[in-house]
């Protein structure tokens, strides 16, 4: 029989310390008392295994309103602390760089409208940078397993191990409206506490608006160090039969041929 190399405690302990968590008034809370209690209720958890994630992007891209033309590239790099909101990933006056792997993913997390202009900022990695090493905040498989396919828990243990893998996807991915905003001070006590590396370069997780996609939440330094900029746009979002109308228009101009040269 393998041996387990995780011991995680009874399902019933861990509901138990999740129906107190849930009893906390969060709403009011400064983040630092969040911290202590979400310290608290991982002491009384135990162990938890968290994933690293490591690639090199060729892509990532970051979507902005188009509110006033960029003044330098440092517009397209993460907020100035001055102005930077809570978000699901960093406290307020704690900027982190929010991409995606993903457009489509990035136009729905900021709800661009129909014809709507936009920003889109595209990354990639920097020729001499190494991998990006990311926090998984909520793992896309099971760690049922070691590198060596050895078991990491019991059956009852990896009972526990789905009940607090459920937890933080509901903590950390619940959606955050008007009046609701606090909630981003969970998910970003989370990430602070509970995923927290010096070592990592940010996080990566779920997109709540399209579970099958992910976000990535840089730390500065991390990304002005793996990432450049490699393009800037503007751009409007339109329906496909305007883009088709446009492209016939065009293409029926009398001063283009299409796959030749103009007359």
């Amino acid at each position: 029989m393998q041996q387990v190399t995780w011991t995680l405690p009874s399902p019933t302990k861990v509901m138990h310390c999740i129906e107190q968590w849930r009893s906390l008034d969060l709403r009011k809370m400064p983040d630092d008392e969040i911290d202590k209690e979400l310290s608290f209720l991982i002491d009384n958890l135990g162990a938890y295994p968290g994933a690293t994630y490591c690639n090199i992007f060729r892509n990532l891209f970051r979507v902005r309103k188009f509110e006033y033309l960029f003044k330098d590239i440092s517009e397209c790099w993460e907020p100035p602390v001055s102005r930077t909101p809570l978000g699901r990933c960093n406290a307020k006056k704690h900027p982190v760089l929010y991409v995606s792997e993903k457009l489509e993913t990035a136009l729905e997390e900021l709800n661009v409208e129909k014809d709507e202009y936009f920003y889109i900022i595209q990354y990639k990695n920097s020729k001499h940078s190494k991998p990006v090493n990311l926090k998984e905040v909520v793992s896309k498989n099971f760690i049922a397993t070691d590198a060596n396919k050895n078991p990491l828990y019991d059956k009852e243990g990896m009972l526990t191990y789905q009940i607090l893998r459920e937890f933080i996807r509901s903590e950390f991915l619940k959606p955050v409206g008007d009046k609701t905003e606090y909630l981003h001070k969970i998910s970003a006590s989370i990430c602070r506490v509970w995923f927290h590396d010096l070592e990592s370069d940010g996080w990566i997780y779920p997109s709540v608006l399209l579970p099958k996609e992910r976000n990535i939440a840089l730390k500065p330094h991390a990304a002005r160090d793996k990432l450049e900029v490699e393009k800037v746009c503007i751009a409007r979002l339109v329906s496909k039969d305007k883009v088709k109308r446009h492209r016939d228009e065009f293409l029926s101009h009398p001063d283009f041929s299409f796959g030749g040269k103009s007359n």
